[in-house]
């Protein structure tokens, strides 16, 4: 028996904050009005979730379920601009929460199938520096250590950085202030370029003669196993200077035991007026297909 799992990954600009204190919810309200509703939503930018007790999660789960009839419960991670889950308990059972003791278990929900809970799923959410690739590379070092985990694992999240490849847009970065070009590209050989290392730490270099990525750790962009997915990749991010730096990756384990359903993956472009924009970044869905045929093993 398979089941399709429903996932969604959303950056919500500073977590609904306003210059006066409030949180809004809304307009993430809105970035969910148009299906499918989430099993699973990997959530950035909880800014300041915890220090006002966690109320602005329950009250993001209450308008989500509002929008989307799912009986939404959540994790919050640590930080003062935390990462978060919520997901639909009928789909899935959380299993352990995030251990902040230890860096590579930070970020971590642990789930189990309902349908089957022998098959583990193990998912980090994840908001990498903006500013500085060097912190962003050490992450993605420390995360590839799960890309050969036997458990099924996904990591998502805003990494700011994009990574190799032709499909991949990619700006004029002579039009990028000095101030900030180089937190996101590096120059070489006279000329600015993406900074990929850290995304491709994790999913390998794009070798453009066999159309595939090289020397990757065991990790895979879903948008690049959809076969209806557009090429270029639109950017994730609103406005001008787009890059494609949020991403839903799977390790192996996961992909022996789950496929992308076919025309799923989706980057939900909004309309171009920027006072609709419900974030700085965009949505992005997909649904996978599992087919829980073993058990799957605690790491």
């Amino acid at each position: 028996m398979s089941v399709d799992l429903d996932l969604s990954l959303f950056n919500y600009e500073a977590g609904g904050l306003q210059p006066d204190g409030t949180y809004t919810f809304t307009p993430l309200a809105h970035a969910f009005l148009n299906g499918p509703p989430p099993d699973l939503l990997m959530l950035c930018e909880a800014k300041f979730w915890h220090a006002r007790g966690r109320r602005p999660l329950h009250t993001a789960m209450a308008h989500l379920t509002e929008v989307t009839g799912r009986p939404y419960v959540g994790e919050l991670h640590t930080g003062a601009l935390a990462t978060a889950v919520i997901y639909d308990p009928r789909v899935l059972r959380l299993d352990a929460a995030e251990e902040p003791e230890f860096p590579d278990k930070r970020n971590l929900t642990r789930f189990s199938l309902r349908t089957d809970p022998t098959y583990q799923l193990h998912v980090y959410t994840e908001h990498w520096p903006h500013a500085d690739p060097e912190q962003r590379l050490a992450r993605a070092r420390l995360l590839a250590t799960t890309g050969t985990s036997p458990t099924p694992t996904l990591i998502a999240g805003d990494l700011n950085s994009t990574s190799s490849g032709p499909h991949l847009p990619t700006p004029d970065w002579t039009h990028i202030p000095t101030s900030t070009r180089d937190h996101k590209a590096h120059h070489h050989h006279g000329t600015w370029h993406a900074d990929t290392r850290a995304v491709d730490r994790l999913i390998g270099t794009w070798n453009t003669p066999t159309n595939q990525r090289v020397n990757g750790a065991g990790y895979h962009h879903l948008a690049e196993l959809d076969p209806h997915t557009p090429t270029p990749l639109p950017p994730t991010t609103n406005g001008p200077h787009g890059l494609h730096i949020d991403y839903i990756l799977a390790n192996d384990a996961l992909l022996n035991t789950a496929t992308v359903v076919p025309g799923t993956y989706t980057v939900h472009i909004p309309p171009d007026d920027p006072t609709t924009w419900p974030s700085d970044h965009r949505r992005i869905s997909c649904t996978l297909r599992i087919h829980p045929t073993h058990t799957t093993r605690e790491q």
